[in-house]
């Protein structure tokens, strides 16, 4: 999957000496709409897609934001009601609905507090099948025992629970054990 971007665009200014100067700028951004149509829509293919892309295309990602239903197939595999993952990702109940409603995609701090917990739960599979090998990581719902241990105090956070943690940048960083 790979979200498609325009090429640099060079353009020619004349300086005050009268020279002619060419630039190459920065690649634009991808068109938002356009780049939200080649994202994956179900919660598998879209950690898949988060494991393997490019800084380029991770930037993209975060810019554009996460699919609402990705964001919905997400709150139902680790288990927690949309109140609580609304206050763990900081995002106000009406902005919620609306961007539910609207089908717009959760980007900003939300946003980013959704890829980290996706982040955590691609880290700790690849732990589970590094330690055990697919065959035993397969039957295992890594989604679900993240859900609950986000929900648990945790002694390495100071006895919070890293959902209260997940809605800060510091938050989804300093998780115990490099999670």
């Amino acid at each position: 999957m790979t979200i498609k971007t325009q090429p640099p665009v060079a353009t020619t200014t004349t300086h005050a000496s009268g020279g002619k100067v060419r630039r190459v700028g920065a690649a634009k951004r991808a068109d938002p709409a356009t780049a939200m149509e080649n994202v994956p829509r179900t919660l598998p293919r879209y950690r898949d897609m988060l494991r393997t892309a490019p800084l380029t295309q991770r930037v993209e990602i975060e810019r554009n934001g996460v699919p609402c239903q990705v964001v919905q197939s997400l709150i139902e595999a680790v288990g927690i009601s949309n109140s609580d993952f609304q206050r763990y990702v900081r995002i106000p109940k009406a902005t919620f609905v609306k961007k539910m409603k609207d089908k717009a995609p959760f980007a900003g701090t939300a946003g980013l507090s959704v890829l980290g917990l996706m982040e955590l739960i691609n880290k700790v599979e690849t732990m589970l099948v590094a330690e055990h090998g697919y065959a035993e990581a397969r039957d295992f719902d890594v989604e679900k025992w993240v859900g609950r241990w986000i929900q648990r105090p945790q002694p390495a956070l100071g006895g919070l629970m890293p959902a209260e943690l997940m809605g800060t940048p510091s938050g989804r960083v300093n998780r115990p054990g490099g999670l």
